[in-house]
């Protein structure tokens, strides 16, 4: 057996110790991105109920037809499975019907399921509903009462120890928007930047879709971005349940209110599903068990919208529109 002299032993120690760092840098990389790579699963549906079945089926049971609900991803995909699933089979149950809970990546592929009718009913943000809504007819079923107000705002936020003050001091740094069609995760900055003469592009130094409002929060928190664009309800959800996150971040500016995130359908819906659907969700907080599910996500009540509480919105849009790109 050959005997290492000390020089080759001291060269195999020196390749150990690089090969270690170099799994141990790629297990920091891997740390650091899974929790945004999550929110980015493009596989089928995910659904919360142990059956899936096709749109408009029964279950394979043959007892109940199915209540298909989409949630756009405001929030990641775990966050929203864990907050949203109670809330989802409630309104199934109330129904007759078994949920079966859908998700996409994006904002544009929900709004998508309900043009197509592969969803009964969706959760959508302000932006998409109004695309919807003059693409095809979106309806708006009913909006959540949070704080007393059916309305929300987009919050501009960097990490607490940051010196920075205002937005303009994010000039050349680097920013989490969320979803290209979210309204205060990307229209509102993008419309705050147009009226200084500027585009993303042309004022960051750099700039990300982070794909939901709380992968954007730990993006700043971890000082992974300098700022973020982010919903006022989101952040406040969880400065209130789970403040290790936003704790570490802080709000500089709070732009004008916006018509609140609504649930909505699609305009061909059935008159008697759509009623029932309205009915129940007007009356979830007149009963102890369905309010505690309210009260779990920060919702005081369900009312009737309109959609007149979304022309800031189009009017944001229809300005953008006119402004050639920089």
């Amino acid at each position: 057996m050959k005997i290492k002299t000390a020089q080759s032993q001291q060269r195999v120690r020196k390749n150990g110790r690089a090969a270690w760092s170099g799994v141990l840098h790629l297990l920091l990389i891997l740390s650091l991105f899974l929790p945004l790579l999550a929110a980015c699963d493009r596989g089928s549906p995910r659904v919360d109920m142990a059956q899936v079945s096709s749109p408009g089926s029964a279950d394979v049971t043959g007892r109940r037809p199915v209540l298909r609900i989409a949630v756009s991803a405001m929030i990641s995909p775990e966050a929203t499975r864990q907050y949203y699933e109670d809330l989802l089979r409630l309104l199934a149950e109330r129904m007759g019907r078994q949920a079966v809970f859908v998700q996409r990546q994006t904002y544009a592929e929900v709004n998508a399921l309900v043009k197509e009718r592969q969803v009964d009913l969706a959760f959508v943000c302000s932006g998409p509903y109004t695309q919807g809504h003059d693409d095809f007819g979106m309806e708006l079923l009913a909006v959540p009462v949070v704080h007393g107000e059916t309305v929300y705002y987009s919050y501009i936020i960097v990490h607490k120890t940051s010196p920075i003050q205002s937005f303009d001091e994010l000039k050349g740094k680097k920013f989490a928007f969320t979803d290209p069609h979210s309204n205060t995760g990307a229209l509102v900055p993008t419309y705050m930047l147009a009226k200084r003469g500027e585009t993303p592009r042309s004022f960051f130094q750099e700039f990300f879709y982070s794909r939901s409002h709380d992968n954007s929060i730990k993006a700043v928190a971890d000082q992974l971005s300098d700022g973020a664009a982010v919903d006022s309800l989101i952040w406040e959800f969880f400065q209130n349940i789970d403040p290790k996150l936003t704790d570490k971040t802080r709000i500089i500016e709070k732009s004008p209110p916006y018509g609140i995130p609504p649930i909505v359908v699609h305009p061909d819906l059935d008159p008697a599903s759509k009623a029932e659907l309205k009915k129940i969700l007007l009356s979830l907080h007149q009963q102890e068990s369905s309010a505690a599910v309210l009260t779990k996500l920060q919702i005081e009540r369900f009312t009737e919208g309109e959609d007149a509480m979304y022309d800031t919105v189009r009017e944001m849009n229809r300005w953008l529109a006119k402004k050639p790109e920089r």
